[in-house]
Order: C-alpha cells, then structure tokens, then sequence
C-alpha cells in the first residue's frame, strides 16, 4: 500500500510543485496502533494509505491547518500527527548564459537546485559549456518560456547580455507563479528597466516583486563572489518557511522498488541537532542507504534500528539525546535532541 501512496506522492509533487503529507507519529483507531498512516494533500485531490481509514481522515482534514507548514499537531485523544509541506527539488532557471551564469550554474547544482540554462546564442547555451545543468534552452526568450514551467517552487535569475532582454523575461516572469525573482545590473540599468515597465502599465506591486539589483550586499566582484551573493539570497527566501525537501532518489526508490525499507525522517528537533526537520534517510533490506539524517554517531543509531525494523515491520518512533553525557556517548558536542520517525515499508 505505501508503495502506491508514494507512486501518487512522486506523480503529484511533480504536477504540483508541492504537497501536504499527513504521517501518524502516535495513537490508535479502533482499536489498532496505525503509526505510519499517512495522507497526502495536492491542489485539488487527496490520496490515503488505507481506505479503511476514510472517516478517521476525514475528521482530521477538519482539524489541520495547511498554512502552517510543518510542524506536530497533537489532538486531545493522544493521536499526534506530523504534518509536513513538502516540495520537491527547487528549480533555479538561469535567463542568460554569461560568465555569470556559470559558476551560478555549478553552485546551483551542489545546492541541489534543478538547474535549466536559457541563452538565444549558440555559444552560450550548449552541453559542452554547461555540462552540469539539467536543461539548456537555445531559444529566443519569448519561446524558451513556453517550456518552462511556472510554480512557487521556481527561482529566476535574470542576466543577459542587455536591457531589451531584461525586460522581456522580467515581464513574462511576474505574469507568474515564481517564488523568487532577480534581476541583475547596475543602478542605471535597473532604473531604466523599471521606469520602462511603469510606463507600460505595471505597477509598483509588480515591481517590488522583483530582487533589483539581485544578491545579498557583500560586496561581491568576481563572477564567482556574485553567484554566492545571488544563491545566498535565494536560500535566505527559500528557507522562510517551515517546508521539507524529499529527494527524488528516494522518492523514486519507495514507489518503484521491490524490497522491504525503512524511511527515517526527522520530526523535531530541539537545540543543536545535525539536520533539520523533514530530513529523510531511506534504508534497504540490503543494508545500503540513501540520504541522510545528521551522519556521525547519530546516524549509525538510527541505522542500526532501521536494520531492526526490516525484520520486524513495525513502524517506531526513537528519540536520541545529545546533550551532555548522551552527546559524549554518541560522540557529538552539538548539544539538542532529535525525534526520528522510521517506517517500515515493503
């Protein structure tokens, strides 16, 4: 059953950009213990585990708030869930091909962005000088946006080679879904750009959309010192809110692999723990892993009960202390707590 609720989880986090993911972490039903249940929540339809559980979600979809974002709702009838808004891989879309764009491109890539490359020159856009993007559009701008797709999981940055260009992708680009929106230039170009864009009618709510000029100020120069610049922006909006990242590798593996596995996932977390919540570490009968919860000492425990739990195929929930004399047994100084959800699945 939980390899099809994750098969809906992967097709719908992919039309969706985003999902809710209602998991049990405490209680019973009628009688029987259901941690693991879980619920998923899209745009316009809603997917469960175990049908026989129909009214028991019906009367929590009543009680959860949705604009949250992650967190643990405990119910007065001992029933804890653990609610999650999660999205998948964040999409950064590079309009402009420039020296700019390649250390962007590169940084993107181990930030774990899915990176596109947009350039109308033959010379700028190709595999040979962005061999790590995901996806390289030679086009002009106008077309390349049709392939694009629009979502509050997409990050734009804007650097052609001039103003005209500018203008059309910014243009294009606030008609839209985007969570994050930059423009690159000095304080002229920007001036022109959006009293050009105030003259035919956008206003300054549209305006204040857009990061102008892009990047955090740390006195960036070198191509390189800007990409960190824009990418240190871009991770200050994206980690706002309280939502969970879910690897695609381990997303593909629950819903397509033939194997018993434990998917251990960080739900709480006090102090100084190794990871955040909504961090997933997926393990497989063959004792080999994806992903991670903290490595070190933490993660082997965490391990070691995954190992567990694929013989026994229940589902648990284990608290791991690294404060003080339980920091030095675990050999970590950090200090905090970690409460990890493991769950069987086959």
């Amino acid at each position: 059953m939980k390899k099809n609720f994750y098969k809906k989880l992967f097709n719908g986090l992919n039309l969706n950009g985003e999902a809710f993911v209602i998991s049990v972490i405490k209680g019973s039903y009628n009688g029987e213990i259901i941690i693991g249940q879980k619920l998923s929540k899209y745009k316009e339809s809603i997917s469960i585990e175990n049908d026989n559980l129909k009214d028991f979600w019906n009367e929590i979809l009543k009680i959860v708030d949705f604009n949250k974002g992650t967190y643990i709702l405990k119910l007065e009838n001992e029933i804890e869930l653990f609610i999650e808004h999660i999205i998948g891989n964040p999409n950064l879309v590079i309009c402009g091909g420039g020296h700019i764009a390649l250390p962007l491109c590169k940084m993107g890539k181990l930030l774990e962005f899915n990176t596109t490359i947009i350039d109308d020159r033959d010379e700028f856009a190709n595999k040979e000088r962005f061999p790590m993007a995901d996806k390289i559009i030679c086009s002009n701008f106008e077309e390349a946006f049709e392939k694009i797709k629009f979502d509050k999981n997409t990050y734009f940055v804007i650097i052609t080679r001039g103003h005209k260009d500018d203008r059309k992708c910014l243009e294009t680009i606030i008609k839209n879904n985007f969570c994050y929106v930059g423009m690159i230039g000095s304080k002229g170009k920007v001036a022109f750009v959006i009293n050009s864009m105030l003259q035919n009618g956008y206003t300054k709510e549209d305006i204040a959309k857009v990061h102008m000029p892009i990047g955090l100020k740390i006195g960036a120069k070198t191509p390189a010192e800007i990409a960190v610049s824009i990418l240190g922006e871009i991770i200050q909006i994206k980690n706002e809110k309280d939502i969970s990242n879910i690897d695609n590798n381990i997303l593909k593996e629950l819903s397509t692999r033939n194997e018993s596995m434990v998917l251990s996932t960080i739900i709480e977390k006090h102090g100084s723990g190794p990871r955040g919540v909504g961090t997933k570490m997926l393990l497989f009968k063959n004792k080999s892993f994806i992903g991670t919860v903290g490595g070190g000492s933490v993660e082997n425990a965490v391990y070691e009960k995954a190992l567990e739990i694929i013989e026994t195929k229940k589902s648990t929930i284990e608290e791991y202390d690294l404060s003080n004399s339980a920091s030095a047994k675990l050999g970590m100084a950090c200090g905090g707590k970690v409460k990890v959800l493991l769950e069987f699945n086959e």
